[in-house]
């Protein structure tokens, strides 16, 4: 691995601390967004919110405080995190049996079904 690389990886491990120094989850350490987001209509929620459903996703994986509230209330969880939604998007997190979580996005339409926008859900995979 370049030097490179290896000082981009300890930046960035630096930036993003899981415990504070007694231990504690401090999760203002961690951020989805480097500012305050307000996706105002459905484009920009397809345009920018896969992305930061993925960061979610991922800090999901290692913190495990983390994913109990994004588990519980994902939109609250956003906001928490400086991520405003519009009024009309549902974020609900589904787990079907022997399969992963995944974060489905929902579009909820006045006398209509919710409409599925998008879902994501992390695959681990190796390679060789």
């Amino acid at each position: 691995m370049s030097s490179r690389k290896v000082r981009s990886l300890t930046r960035n491990l630096g930036r993003y601390k899981m415990v504070n120094s007694r231990g504690e989850d401090s999760h203002q350490d961690f951020h989805l967004v480097r500012q305050e987001t307000h996706l105002s209509n459905v484009s920009q929620v397809e345009r920018f919110l896969p992305d930061i459903l993925g960061r979610a996703l991922a800090r999901c994986w290692i913190d495990k405080a983390f994913r109990q509230e994004f588990f519980l209330a994902p939109k609250d969880t956003l906001s928490d995190y400086h991520v405003h939604l519009p009024e009309d998007i549902l974020v609900s997190v589904e787990t079907d049996p022997g399969e992963r979580s995944k974060v489905v996005v929902y579009e909820q339409r006045p006398g209509a079904l919710p409409k599925r926008l998008m879902y994501l859900q992390l695959v681990m995979m190796a390679g060789r």
